[in-house]
């Protein structure tokens, strides 16, 4: 009996440890925007679609990406900080790909952000840096 409490104690601490250590996966539609950040990225970029197609992208990720209260307190504008800094970010390192040296966009700020626990900011870093 007790060898077998051991073998049930350690599949599950072994199931919750491969669970909480894996990354969680993009949805379709998240996995849609990185897909097409890729592709300005695979194309060379183009200073004219910077806008259209990274600013773009970058914006409706970071919507997708945040929890109901941030998704609330970015459309009411109460941490649009916030909001302009995930989506400035995401911009930053998707152009960064394609013009490198950034102003501001240094390795020490991208170690810094790239720190952070917030699932948005992990899949940028991730992604594209």
């Amino acid at each position: 009996m007790n060898k077998i409490k051991k073998i049930i104690a350690l599949s599950f601490i072994s199931i919750f440890i491969l669970t909480s250590c894996s990354e969680a996966k993009l949805s379709k539609l998240e996995q849609q925007y990185v897909d097409k950040l890729h592709q300005w990225i695979k194309s060379g970029g183009s200073e004219s679609t910077v806008r259209s197609v990274v600013q773009f992208n970058c914006s409706k990720l970071t919507m997708l990406m945040a929890t109901k209260e941030e998704k609330v307190s970015f459309v009411n504008k109460s941490n649009i900080d916030e909001y302009d800094f995930r989506a400035g970010f995401c911009m930053s390192a998707v152009v960064e790909n394609v013009w490198p040296n950034q102003p501001g966009f240094t390795k020490k700020f991208k170690k810094q952000v790239c720190r952070e626990k917030i699932p948005f900011i992990k899949v940028v870093c991730k992604e594209f840096i």
